[in-house]
């Protein structure tokens, strides 16, 4: 028997690397972030992205008001994403799922 996973994903994920605003919105025992944060999104969804960031305190769960970049324009556009998982890639920097909350 080998090893597998169950792919949980019912979106493709197409490459997109732009970089990326955000700003966690305040929860219990956390308050709202006071400046944006920057990242840069690796890949997207029609259901959501995946950034790579130096942030380390998000969590699972957080809400994240997030500036998605379009290329043309040159606008961007605000969205509410949900944190679904975060991993440290190397020390200092994570890759974080994000869940577009619609």
């Amino acid at each position: 028997m080998g090893w597998q996973t169950e792919e949980k994903r019912v979106s493709i994920r197409y490459p997109y690397t732009r970089p990326v605003s955000y700003m966690a919105l305040g929860e219990s025992g956390r308050p709202p972030d006071k400046v944006a944060v920057h990242g840069e999104i690796l890949n997207l969804s029609s259901g959501g992205m995946r950034i790579r960031t130096e942030r380390q305190a998000l969590e699972e769960g957080t809400v994240l008001q997030v500036w998605f970049p379009l290329s043309e324009p040159p606008v961007t556009i605000p969205v509410l994403a949900q944190v679904r998982w975060v991993r440290e890639e190397m020390p200092g920097e994570y890759q974080v799922g994000l869940r577009f909350m619609i």
